[in-house]
């Protein structure tokens, strides 16, 4: 509420001096005035009048005042005094950060940021030790001789948070609404495996996780916690914002957990790195010296896979994206091994829902990792066609090492 109060301030004045008939005097006087603390002022200029709104306790006030210019800006302002009343209590608004951050919408509307999220590991577990020979038709990709290996299970936990003045957050776990504070939710996944070695397992199963919600004044918190039998699978998480029975916002991302890993010695990890980056600017050399002819099918991968890349293994899985990328036609082989590893590497199966395939030459639109908004993983029928061209390819590769035509 605005208070008023007694206030010292130097006034200037013109005067007479008796070596001057006009002078500037100044000087202290008492001046009765109305005080506000405001949180924040948002200031917008019209050219020569500027119309304010100031947020204190909640409660938003606004007056005008002269000025010289145009454009608008929002400031923290604090303590605020005037020779008269500013105005009328136009309603509510939020005195908080987020307050401040969002008024360029409307200093009284809802607002609801879009979903932030991490992953934190928890703990980790070796269950099982062992070794595999990569040899004959278990060799793969860049991982040839005996690999001693560690059966690793990890608890993690992803926190997912929208920063939100009025109204509610309404959160959802793999399309399923969470009810209450603390519970546990069940879903369908593509769950996937490292063992059994080489390529490991997948499978379509229901899969429970437990969670946690925290509410505070200005920010909605929801925190996932995964079983890590469960193995590695990725899930959607949505939020919606509601004010009044009305929806106001609403965001969607895709997390994923990796319950259980297959880890080798560090020194077998950095040469499959540098043997992978080999063969992918060994790729991208092949990729300079040949031109597509128009139509033919060229793979996209969607801005989705970053959600799936751990930085311990980016450097790897990017090699393994500039070999997919760049063997379809040449290298039919290597194209289906570095799939499959790459699948292993990221811990999702199913990479080919991640994949989109174009006719050369043809315009898609630039999204961008970074874009403000997330892109959707592409669908089922795209992958068929990925999967139809991957089939084409394979089969003209058989016939040629058959002497067919």
């Amino acid at each position: 509420m605005p208070h008023e109060k007694d206030v010292q301030e130097r006034k200037h004045w013109w005067c007479p001096k008796w070596y001057w008939p006009l002078a500037v005097c100044s000087g202290i006087r008492t001046v009765h005035k109305w005080c506000y603390d405001f949180a924040w002022v948002k200031e917008t200029q019209y050219l020569f009048v500027s119309h304010f709104e100031g947020c204190e306790n909640g409660r938003l006030y606004t007056w005008t005042g002269p000025t010289l210019g145009i454009g608008s800006t929002t400031y923290p302002a604090g303590e605020m005094c005037f020779n008269s009343s500013r105005g009328g209590d136009e309603g509510r608004c939020d005195s908080s950060r987020t307050g401040l951050l969002a008024s360029g919408l409307s200093a009284s509307a809802p607002y609801a940021s879009d979903i932030d999220d991490d992953v934190l590991r928890l703990k980790q577990s070796v269950v099982e030790t062992g070794s595999f020979e990569f040899a004959g038709q278990n060799e793969r990709l860049c991982q040839k001789g005996r690999w001693p290996w560690k059966r690793t299970l990890h608890e993690e936990e992803i926190i997912a948070s929208v920063s939100t003045r009025f109204g509610t957050i309404q959160w959802y776990i793999g399309g399923i609404p969470v009810t209450g504070t603390t519970g546990s939710s069940t879903f369908s996944a593509l769950c996937k495996w490292p063992f059994p070695l080489p390529k490991g397992r997948s499978e379509n199963r229901a899969v429970k996780v437990r969670f946690e919600i925290a509410t505070e004044s200005n920010k909605s918190t929801l925190k996932i916690f995964n079983a890590p039998l469960d193995g590695s699978y990725s899930f959607a998480i949505s939020m919606r914002g509601v004010e009044n029975g009305k929806e106001y916002a609403s965001d969607d991302t895709i997390a994923s957990f990796r319950g259980e890993t297959c880890d080798f010695e560090p020194e077998q990890v950095d040469e499959l790195r540098r043997c992978l980056k080999r063969f992918s600017d060994l790729s991208k050399e092949k990729a300079k010296s040949r031109t597509p002819s128009p139509g033919e099918p060229v793979i996209v991968f969607s801005d989705e896979i970053s959600r799936f890349i751990r930085e311990e293994n980016r450097e790897s899985v990017n090699s393994l994206i500039d070999i997919v990328k760049n063997t379809l036609h040449e290298d039919p082989q290597l194209f289906t091994q570095a799939v499959e590893l790459l699948e292993e590497q990221i811990g999702f199966a199913g990479v080919s829902r991640l994949i989109s395939v174009r006719g050369a030459h043809e315009q898609i639109p630039s999204h961008g990792i970074d874009s403000g908004r997330r892109q959707p993983i592409v669908t089922a029928l795209v992958a068929l066609g990925l999967g139809l061209a991957v089939g084409l390819s394979l089969n003209r590769i058989a016939r040629k090492r058959s002497g067919s035509v």
